[in-house]
């Protein structure tokens, strides 16, 4: 898993009815740097010709580097012309939901069209059984998430804040995770 150098954290946005490219350019006219989750998909035109594009995986979603602080921040968006809100912890409003660098780095390596990644809910991630695995070799190497057999194929089940994100993966590529509890558990049990 490459590391990343530059150490910020990271905050995800919330657009609403689909306005995450008009807050994009807003962010683009301020130079702050972020990022949307983007797919690959066809469809067809009036004339019937058929055109690939991207579009966001998530509506509603981006993601922008914490730099400067948050006084700066929330003035860029309060500039903006569309409406827009931070993820904050659930048991605290003022505190802002911070994404390392490197889960936004996962994240990206995680959204890369290249591996064909599939996006569903927070929810509908948090609800697949599996087992909590460390990919050892490979693209996705060092990542953790859930490993999940769906159409006998497996998947890497990675969540982050309000996404998740599924790609194909070898399960002989994965180890499982051992947790403290666990380690615990096993040595009593001797």
């Amino acid at each position: 898993m490459p590391s990343s150098d530059h150490g910020n954290s990271w905050y995800a946005l919330r657009t609403f009815h689909a306005q995450e490219y008009k807050v994009s350019l807003h962010l683009e006219r301020h130079h702050v740097d972020h990022f949307i989750p983007m797919v690959n998909h066809s469809y067809r035109k009036e004339d019937g010709t058929w055109v690939k594009a991207e579009r966001p995986a998530v509506h509603n979603l981006l993601f922008v580097r914490k730099t400067g602080t948050k006084a700066e921040l929330r003035s860029i968006l309060a500039e903006c012309d569309y409406p827009v809100s931070v993820y904050h912890h659930i048991d605290d409003e003022q505190q802002w939901y911070e994404i390392s660098d490197n889960e936004l780095l996962e994240l990206r390596l995680l959204c890369d069209k290249a591996f064909s990644p599939q996006f569903i809910s927070q929810e509908e991630s948090e609800l697949k059984m599996g087992t909590e695995v460390c990919v050892k070799h490979g693209p996705f190497k060092g990542i953790t998430g859930k490993l999940v057999r769906k159409n006998k194929k497996y998947y890497l089940v990675k969540t982050f804040v309000g996404l998740g994100v599924m790609v194909s993966v070898s399960r002989w590529c994965c180890e499982a995770v051992r947790r403290p509890e666990q380690e615990t558990r096993t040595n009593s049990e001797t």
